[in-house]
């Protein structure tokens, strides 16, 4: 969960929410103009809800100048990805002997579905086994947190909040929890050096909808695309926004 430093000669975006989403996924990078030179960091949540989060991750993981951390969907679909590999193999009678599903494995897979992962789990159990372990190294992979600096500007970027907040407190030490769970307070005053940039909560939930939410000391781009609103992208070099 290191800190990362942006280098790359192009301009560097922040997208976040897709939940499946690929349609919209495509016509983002279509309309910023994406290319090898740019860099795209994702906030997570490319899974659930929508139909194809799989074949987003997939996509992402082709681009090396894709830079995703952790989303509390990503994190659902790790705790409970191993449970649905082990029905799996106990369906198909190539279980080990002894093998059983506990009530704290019926439970991450109960939240996993009650938080929409219908269309991702299906589409991942119909994946081959190695490619299915290789989605799920790559999430395992993701990091809770990424500070960067863009031209002079320093930024965090997290999913969904910095929960339990203090200015002088390092980010190793916020939970998974306060990074990829809680909800950005609007009446709390951030970094006074550095931009917070999250997604997780629609900003129509902060009374802005369909559009970015900018708070003190940081800005929620979660524009709610799987609801029937909009996917954005900010682009950290001239702080432009743009809608899909």
């Amino acid at each position: 969960m290191t800190a990362n430093t942006c280098t790359q000669t192009g301009k560097t975006y922040v997208l976040s929410d897709t939940h499946g989403c690929y349609d919209e996924y495509l016509k983002m990078l279509d309309k910023i103009g994406f290319g090898p030179e740019d860099a795209l960091y994702f906030l997570g949540d490319a899974i659930d809800r929508g139909p194809d989060g799989i074949k987003i991750m997939l996509d992402m993981m082709e681009h090396p100048n894709i830079h995703a951390i952790l989303g509390n969907h990503e994190a659902m679909a790790l705790d409970a990805l191993p449970v649905l590999e082990t029905i799996k193999e106990i369906y198909n009678g190539r279980a080990k002997d002894g093998t059983r599903i506990t009530a704290d494995d019926v439970d991450k897979v109960n939240l996993w579905y009650d938080n929409g992962c219908k269309p991702t789990a299906r589409a991942y159990m119909k994946l081959p086994k190695s490619e299915r372990n290789r989605i799920f190294r790559y999430m395992k992979s993701l990091p809770l947190y990424r500070e960067i600096e863009v031209k002079g500007r320093k930024f965090v970027l997290v999913h969904a909040a910095l929960g339990n907040f203090s200015p002088d407190k390092s980010l190793k030490d916020y939970s998974q929890h306060d990074l990829v769970w809680e909800r950005p307070k609007t009446s709390t005053k951030y970094f006074d050096d550095k931009t917070v940039i999250v997604g997780h909560t629609p900003t129509c939930l902060l009374g802005k909808s369909g559009r970015f939410y900018h708070g003190d000391g940081f800005i929620d781009i979660d524009c709610g695309c799987v609801f029937g609103r909009t996917l954005g992208c900010l682009c950290l070099d001239t702080m432009e926004e743009f809608y899909v």
